[in-house]
């Protein structure tokens, strides 16, 4: 501290006149620098107070000197290991200067005027009045490139606040059963394609944005079924962004979207009418709320509220499907406002190769309810070998055509796959 309050006297002082510089003012550094030196050496003696050349290097503009830098570097600039008495006072004065140099290259390198290889070709020139010479600089005449500052090349990089991120696999089962096995059943296969991919912005500072795309799709052939050789049994296109402005440190203002449907028609066992197909149903949500990002150690989550904020709209493209998914005869599509309560957990490792990833949503309009919760469990065999177990529980209460009478507006899935999955 005390070697940046010199600093900064030196260069206030810089501008005084030459003759005061060559009395009063080197003598003021000669017992201020003599002091600080003294201080970590008691042994040394005083030295005849003069006007000393070491302080050139501070009552001109500041220069990038080879040979400070290099004692900096080579771990020598405090003379470490040397006894008391061994260094002349002069040269002690100029390690204490060499101090003030690297402070001054490290926290403000923009005051730098010049190198010491531009140094060396400045011209000395004769005072008008035939007094002691005085140096001018020498400007090149010339016109320097964007990407040069002060004759040295710089490399300006602009931050990239974007990053990208995936994840796609390919996964199978397979159950041969001969037609006289005792027990009975039959023989099926099941494939399942998942694609995975996620844009996030984050300027470090108050914005975020993220948006993740995911597609599932599967099938799964059964000999039950005369009508279709297989049928789609996870069908999935989905997509979430949310925009957040931090308010404090964990909570944000945030808006969400979520838009989601399938991509292909979907038909109950040996019935050429399907019950679910492209955009029958789709589903889209807006709504403004708090998002709140707590980190506790390695574990992260996000809990969102959007209270009396949620826009919900549901679109049924055929009409003879409407009143499976609550909508009026007639009519292929509803709307209505209300309160939504999302929480996530990113994908966390919970064991050493075990991945775990949640997702709970909530909304309900006060007269009717909906709420999934989706968890996956991704167990890494290897690099590229992944066994997968998915549970899916669902519950809507505005689905008369999907009310079961075992298990009501309850609704669960559970799959498990082994396969190939690749990330970036």
């Amino acid at each position: 501290m005390k070697t940046k309050t010199f600093l900064f006297l030196l260069i206030s002082l810089s501008q005084l006149p030459l003759g005061a510089q060559n009395s009063s003012a080197y003598r003021y550094f000669d017992k201020g620098i003599d002091r600080i030196v003294k201080e970590s050496e008691t042994n040394v003696s005083a030295e005849e107070e003069r006007t000393n050349h070491v302080y050139s290097r501070l009552f001109s503009s500041p220069v990038l000197y080879e040979s400070v830098v290099g004692k900096a570097f080579a771990g020598n600039g405090d003379n470490e290991g040397e006894s008391t008495g061994m260094l002349a006072m002069d040269e002690k004065r100029s390690a204490v200067i060499d101090g003030m140099m690297i402070d001054l290259y490290a926290s403000h390198p923009d005051k730098v005027a010049m190198t010491e290889e531009e140094l060396r070709k400045e011209v000395i020139q004769p005072r008008e009045d035939g007094g002691m010479s005085k140096i001018t600089y020498v400007q090149p005449e010339v016109t320097l490139p964007d990407n040069v500052s002060g004759g040295m090349p710089t490399t300006v990089v602009k931050p990239n606040y974007w990053t990208t991120s995936g994840r796609i696999g390919l996964k199978f089962t397979q159950n041969y059963i001969s037609g006289n096995w005792f027990q009975g059943g039959e023989s099926n296969n099941t494939m399942l394609g998942e694609f995975d991919f996620d844009v996030n912005y984050d300027d470090q500072d108050r914005i975020t944005f993220k948006t993740h795309f995911d597609v599932d799709l599967g099938f799964a052939t059964t000999k039950a079924d005369t009508l279709h050789s297989f049928k789609t049994n996870t069908d999935r296109l989905r997509i979430e962004s949310t925009f957040g402005y931090k308010l404090v440190k964990n909570l944000d203002l945030s808006a969400k979207m979520k838009l989601e449907s399938q991509s292909l028609p979907n038909y109950p066992t040996n019935s050429p009418d399907f019950v679910s197909n492209f955009m029958a149903p789709f589903d889209a949500n807006f709504s403004v709320g708090l998002n709140y990002k707590p980190t506790w150690e390695k574990f992260r989550f996000e809990l969102y509220v959007a209270p009396l904020s949620a826009y919900n709209y549901k679109f049924v493209r055929y009409g003879d499907l409407a009143g499976r998914y609550g909508i009026r005869q007639g009519r292929h599509h509803k709307e209505d406002f209300g309160t939504q309560v999302v929480l996530t957990v990113p994908t966390q490792k919970i064991f050493k190769i075990v991945d775990w990833h949640s997702r709970a949503e909530y909304y309900t309009n006060y007269s009717r309810a909906f709420f999934q919760w989706e968890n996956k469990f991704d167990i890494s065999l290897n690099r590229y070998l992944t066994a997968s177990l998915s549970l899916h529980a669902r519950f809507d209460d505005s689905a008369p055509g999907l009310y079961d009478d075992e298990y009501g507006y309850w609704q669960i899935k559970e799959f498990m796959t082994l396969g190939v999955t690749y990330s970036w």
